[in-house]
């Protein structure tokens, strides 16, 4: 094994919380290196521009008040209103379709409506989302079952483990607001901002975390030794559950437990790429098939649609396969849009995160029982040990990029205080 001069604080991982702390530290003159065991940065952020900026991993920036913005917007990156030509407070175009084929009926987006704000106000006991979706959706099974399908893809969740009353909680703290915007030039703009001016290191997975009051040696995989004086970790959660890195001596009781309870849901992203947008005017399309929920992304030049399944079913569609999962998706597409789906169809790509080796899922989500886990895992050990990532948001802001971001920037400002 080889040693390397003492560091003054490590970052471990390259994704929005990673790189915003690593931009505090450097305002606060104090220099970080940032491991990241993929070859690139922006860990769930992920986009393709084979055709059109696409994104294959986070999509939206979701509020017009995100933390995202304080970044691109001094950078003159250009953001716009989700869908394109959307006026802001407009309401969204959804559509429903059940065994194939658009259902007309005028009145349910609005049971839909109501019964999803029903749940996501909710102030009751705690219980699962799923039991308390049954209690009030009465004899109305077609607005649950759509409610269920948006709760699970929005939440990444399964809704018979989701907390009803975190969920609630949650949304109520939100401070980002509730407009969306896709960034033109793609999502991947940003975390090549934030890494200006910033050491990363690709390639270098950590494997284990020795730490001690008075400083932490890294073990990278090949055998490297680092050191340094303070550690911020922003493992996703998912990595933290399959027991890597390895924490010498263990994680506190709390913190372990809190790494156990929470959940790591899960989301297969679909994409097909189109030579003409031949589908109707809608702002989500959501079924009862293998695909959930569609919306049109790309361009007028290179659309495409983007096929979006969270929860359990996340994992039933990525069991099929890329191949398969296109066959399938064009299928159901074709039942419900017309022969068209098929024809002006170019090229479809499959993207699994609960199998991505650095992530194993795609956002966190707070299961019933499991309130006071994101705080216990936010907290930093001793002087030396700091954690981040959007699993540790307590302000509403979990799941999202900005709330990553928020999470970098506090244990940045942790690691300064402690020193």
């Amino acid at each position: 094994m080889t040693h390397e001069l003492e560091h003054d604080v490590i970052i471990i991982g390259a994704g929005a919380a990673g790189l915003a702390a690593a931009q505090q530290l450097k305002t606060a003159g104090v220099k970080a290196l940032v491991l990241e065991a993929r070859s690139r940065l922006g860990g769930r952020i992920w986009t393709d521009h084979t055709y059109a900026p696409v994104e294959l991993g986070a999509e939206f920036i979701h509020g017009e008040h995100a933390a995202t913005w304080q970044f691109i917007e001094p950078a003159g990156l250009e953001a716009e209103t989700w869908p394109r030509g959307r006026q802001k407070g407009q309401a969204y175009r959804n559509r429903f379709a059940r065994q194939g084929r658009l259902l007309t009926d005028d009145t349910l987006a609005g049971r839909v409506d109501d019964l999803f704000e029903q749940v996501t106000t909710y102030t009751g006991p705690e219980r699962s989302t799923g039991d308390l979706l049954l209690s009030l959706a009465g004899s109305d099974e077609e607005a649950a079952l759509f409610v269920a399908n948006g709760l699970a893809c929005m939440e990444a969740a399964e809704v018979a483990r989701l907390s009803a009353s975190a969920l609630s909680q949650e949304r109520a703290l939100n401070t980002a607001g509730w407009e969306n915007y896709h960034i033109t030039a793609g999502y991947d703009t940003l975390p090549v901002l934030l890494a200006e001016g910033i050491e990363v290191r690709f390639d270098t997975a950590v494997t284990q975390i020795e730490w001690k009051e008075r400083g932490v040696q890294l073990a990278v995989q090949g055998g490297q030794l680092l050191t340094a004086r303070q550690v911020i970790v922003t493992v996703p959660l998912g990595v933290l559950q399959s027991g890597r890195p390895r924490f010498l001596p263990g994680l506190p009781p709390a913190k372990q437990q809190a790494i156990e309870h929470l959940a790591m849901g899960h989301v297969t992203k679909l994409v097909l790429h189109f030579n003409q947008a031949f589908w109707p005017e809608f702002t989500f399309l959501r079924t009862d098939g293998f695909v959930l929920t569609w919306w049109p992304v790309g361009t007028a030049a290179a659309p495409a649609l983007m096929g979006y399944t969270g929860g359990p079913a996340a994992l039933k569609l990525a069991a099929l396969g890329q191949e398969s999962a296109v066959e399938q998706g064009l299928q159901e597409l074709g039942q419900i849009l017309g022969n068209k789906a098929r024809s002006a169809f170019i090229a479809g790509r499959l993207v699994d995160w609960s199998t991505d080796p650095w992530s194993l899922g795609a956002y966190t989500y707070t299961p019933v029982g499991a309130g006071q886990a994101r705080a216990d895992l936010a907290a930093p050990l001793a002087p030396t040990l700091f954690f981040a990532g959007e699993a540790t948001a307590t302000n509403g802001h979990l799941a999202t990029v900005h709330g990553a971001i928020e999470t970098g920037q506090r244990a940045a400002a942790e690691v300064l205080a402690a020193r």
